[in-house]
């Protein structure tokens, strides 16, 4: 035992962790290229142990590093036990006691910030009311049983098993929830009809998209006319085309430009009733003062020539009625749901975010399993969290949505004004805050205040900072921060100091009291000279 608290308090120990500090401080700050600063700072500062790295584009998967809980707490065992063991209590020491106290503290206020402390934030539009804020990384797969006349009864399910894939049993559940598939990051998109037309236009907003003639009977808001054509030079094909209609609703008509001999041609596809249906408009974007060339559907055939045009269309399809998608990557998943309203969706796998200001939107297939069978195969998204999916079990409806994680409070939110204040003759906000309703029914208290800029809401052991907000100045986002510990920090800081105060004084006290004692007299010690006999002469 001797031998273990004597390792413990070594000098030796203390420089090895110091310098394992340093290594682990350099290689997780290089990680954050390829990783990301919030991936980096968890995986190698809020870790025990760190299993692989990726530095300069070479992936080290060989790597294993003790992670900043391990560093941490080996310094700080080591504090104690040099502390209690080769320090010894006398009041000339005190202010090294108290420096070292408040170097523990503050190892421990931070370990316990990192354990403890959350952040999240809430988006609120004007006259909105919320009871939750959601985390900015991390989600979750949410259970509500709307047959609860509050449907307070929330089962959620941590990303993290979603991941391992495989059954999940919950207390709160009287089914089984069985991951087939769960993809980190992803977009959904529609999957196109099976008779759609790839158009291999080279110019324009619908390079990679194909058309799906659509009937009468069968129009939605979603079906408007497309033209696909080429544009013929005297040396061959300058670009192929693929012109839509603007949708029902909408007056902005999509444009594609090309180039020809040097000059820039823009064409569109309008709908004018009154000159017959829709028209196709070639215009010249270096002459302003020039009138476009306009093409009547009825024309949309063959080639094309125009006595204001230098160069010839070839109209390859001309669908009157029609819908325009995009079209599939070849890594999409199709249909991988036959339940809900996601089961015309395809998946598309994306990279993970690693950048701070973005998200990784998961998408997951669940199955959900009762009476040992299968209920249904449902896709979820955290992109389309509000398309909420529903089973029903045992006579009770259970609605599921994969979102951001919920902190749900016992009070509610409610911003009532949003005002945004800018410097004269520029963009640049001088001034933006939110007036909030505060209603919290257990306390019967209702009552109004102001978060700005510098000037956050402490309610409730939570900190509501006035974080940001989206263009139009109705929408306002919080960042709600937890931290139990945040005055570790300054209190730790205010014993080091007064610590090294202290001990400063005493060295101080001692020294002038030396310099005041009166020097004792000197000792002179006479040295008596022997007498040498002297010779007779």
């Amino acid at each position: 035992m001797s031998r273990v608290i004597k390792f413990l308090a070594s000098l030796k120990l203390t420089v090895v962790l110091l310098a394992l500090g340093l290594v682990l401080i350099f290689i997780g700050t290089l990680a954050q290229v390829h990783e990301g600063l919030y991936n980096a700072q968890a995986r190698f500062f809020k870790s025990w142990f760190v299993v692989g790295a990726t530095l300069f584009g070479t992936k080290m998967p060989w790597l294993i590093l003790p992670g900043g809980y391990t560093i941490g707490s080996a310094l700080l065992a080591s504090l104690l036990t040099a502390h209690f063991t080769r320090f010894h209590w006398t009041w000339r020491r005190s202010g090294i006691f108290m420096t070292h106290i408040g170097v523990i503290l503050l190892l421990l206020g931070q370990l316990g910030t990192d354990m403890l402390s959350t952040e999240s934030s809430m988006r609120l539009e004007e006259g909105e009311t919320r009871n939750y804020s959601e985390d900015f990384h991390v989600n979750e797969l949410a259970f509500v049983n709307q047959s609860l006349p509050n449907n307070n009864e929330i089962v959620a399910i941590p990303e993290s098993l979603l991941a391992a894939k495989g059954e999940i049993r919950h207390a709160g559940l009287p089914f089984t929830v069985k991951i087939r598939e769960h993809w980190p990051n992803a977009v959904l998109m529609n999957i196109p009809p099976a008779d759609s037309v790839p158009v291999p236009a080279t110019a324009g907003v619908f390079t990679n998209h194909v058309v799906a003639a659509v009937v009468t009977e069968s129009a939605t808001r979603e079906t408007r006319a497309a033209v696909w054509f080429e544009v013929l030079g005297s040396n061959g094909g300058v670009a192929t085309l693929l012109i839509a209609a603007p949708l029902r609703g909408e007056r902005e008509t999509e444009r594609a430009t090309f180039i020809h001999a040097g000059r820039t041609y823009s064409a569109s596809l309008i709908f004018a009733p009154a000159m017959g249906g829709n028209m196709l408009a070639i215009a010249d974007n270096s002459d302003l003062a020039g009138r476009p060339a306009m093409i009547p559907e009825a024309d949309l055939k063959g080639e094309i020539t125009r006595p204001e045009l230098p160069f010839k269309l070839r109209i390859r399809q001309f669908w009157p009625l029609a819908e325009v998608w995009e079209k599939l990557p070849t890594n999409a998943v199709l249909r991988p749901a036959t339940d809900g309203k996601m089961t015309k969706a395809a998946v598309i796998p994306q990279p993970l975010v690693t950048d701070m200001s973005g998200r990784n939107l998961p998408a997951a297939v669940v199955e959900v399993l009762a009476g040992g069978k299968s209920l249904g195969v449902w896709l979820t998204s955290a992109r389309h969290s509000k398309l909420e999916q529903e089973v029903e079990v045992d006579g009770k409806t259970y609605e599921f949505a994969l979102r951001f994680k919920r902190f749900y409070k016992p009070y509610s939110l409610t911003l009532l004004d949003f005002t945004h204040e800018r410097y004269p003759g520029t963009d640049l906000p001088k001034d933006f805050r939110s007036r909030v309703r505060i209603d919290h029914p257990a306390k019967s208290e209702r009552r109004e205040t102001e978060i700005f800029m510098n000037n956050p809401l402490r309610y409730e052991g939570l900190t509501f900072y006035q974080a940001s907000f989206e263009p139009g100045d109705t929408v306002t986002v919080f960042q709600i921060v937890k931290n139990p510990g945040y005055l570790t920090p300054y209190l730790a800081c205010a014993l080091v100091g007064l610590g090294l105060a202290v001990q400063f004084m005493i060295h101080l006290v001692e020294f002038a009291r030396k310099r005041a004692a009166p020097a004792p007299a000197p000792v002179v010690s006479a040295k008596v000279k022997k007498s040498q006999p002297q010779k007779d002469t």
